[in-house]
């Protein structure tokens, strides 16, 4: 979920001022991690840096901001013991953006990455009289070659911010760090990278339980295609965020979604069933493949799947039924939040060796970008 930067441009699209608060660095143990952000205004905020007193404290720092008309972006440290009330015992360092109609540029090219679901990050001088103006969006995609990195890193101007950046990319998730140091200590530059969700889910089915998975999904950092072949089954009013299709020809949307898509089969009709869980097992690529039903539905789609000449291997890739064992109810609200946990646990499966992989070859890029350094 990366619904924060759609949050700042709703701001300024309605003439509101507000501080965005990012958690800029981690030290110990913290309720957030680096990059989580939160919107403050003056009666209200959106979003969440972890609870508790520090959040208390960041609410109230930015509200002052505001009463201040405070034009740079700031940086505080906050200890997470005795000063603070919380037990976490770490450190968090929050960096506090004043946000205005002056911000409107980078805000619109940022939302055009998130739209089109691609890594994209910025970077934000710390403590500028124009910060505004200062903050540059880049495109994350460029990391994912070696060129592409070397002409993004040579484009930071300083290697030591480009191997900030390098790394926060690196873990294939949202993060922020600091970089650079001014005389006094200080950071000089805020890096924030915003990573789409790694989970596309591609939903068939608008009943009772599709509904129900919808509002829950919604919620989590996943991206959510819904399909049904009937317009009169979606709700009139949808949760931010999803892709709806209402499509006479619900197949094609099969070959239509992505690599390592995950698939949820909850359609009216169990001969449209098993038409899409087949479509799904012939593509072979995907990351999960779950249809709801009984363990009998689940026999009986075997036995069928078994005529048609599928092996036993492949079978064995259709989950059925869903959800995540141990939560028990027939209400599709149960049913929901049992599927929604199982998804969940697929998280980071596939991207464990990313942060190796992409730190082993980042080097010569750095190397090529910095040949003086």
């Amino acid at each position: 979920m990366n619904r924060w930067i759609e949050e700042l441009a709703h701001r300024i699209d309605t003439g509101q001022r507000v501080v965005l608060v990012t958690v800029a660095t981690t030290r110990g143990s913290t309720p957030r991690a680096a990059g989580a952000h939160m919107v403050v205004g003056l009666q209200d905020s959106v979003g969440s840096i972890g609870g508790g007193q520090l959040e208390l404290r960041a609410i109230e720092h930015a509200r002052q901001m505001l009463a201040d008309d405070a034009r740079h972006t700031a940086l505080l440290r906050f200890p997470l013991g005795a000063s603070v009330g919380q037990c976490c015992g770490g450190v968090v360092q929050l960096a506090f953006e004043p946000i205005d109609g002056c911000t409107h540029d980078w805000i619109h090219t940022a939302r055009l990455h998130a739209a089109a679901n691609t890594p994209w990050g910025r970077i934000v001088a710390i403590g500028a009289d124009n910060a505004a103006m200062q903050t540059r969006v880049f495109d994350a995609t460029q990391f994912d070659t070696a060129d592409g990195r070397a002409r993004l890193i040579a484009a930071f101007n300083d290697r030591a911010v480009a191997e900030r950046a390098a790394s926060v990319l690196a873990g294939h998730a949202n993060g922020a760090t600091l970089a650079g140091a001014r005389p006094d200590g200080s950071a000089d530059w805020l890096i924030d990278v915003t990573v789409p969700p790694e989970l596309h889910v591609v939903m068939f089915g608008a009943g009772h339980v599709g509904r129900a998975l919808a509002e829950v999904l919604a919620r989590l950092p996943m991206r959510l295609t819904w399909v049904d072949t009937r317009d009169d089954s979606f709700p009139p009013t949808l949760p931010s965020g999803i892709d709806v299709r209402c499509t006479d020809t619900p197949l094609s949307e099969v070959g239509a979604a992505p690599t390592a898509a995950v698939f949820l089969v909850l359609t009216h009709s169990h001969a449209l069933d098993l038409e899409l869980v087949r479509a799904i097992l012939d593509r072979g690529d995907f990351r999960y493949c779950g249809m709801i039903g009984s363990h009998a539905k689940r026999d009986n789609f075997e036995q069928r799947l078994r005529a048609r000449g599928y092996t036993d291997t492949t079978i064995a890739r259709l989950n059925c039924p869903i959800g995540a064992p141990g939560i028990v109810g027939k209400e599709p609200e149960i049913i929901a939040i049992a599927v929604a946990a199982e998804l969940l646990q697929l998280r980071g499966a596939s991207f464990a060796a990313r942060p190796a992989q992409r730190e082993a070859a980042l080097a010569p890029a750095l190397n090529r970008a910095f040949p003086n350094a």
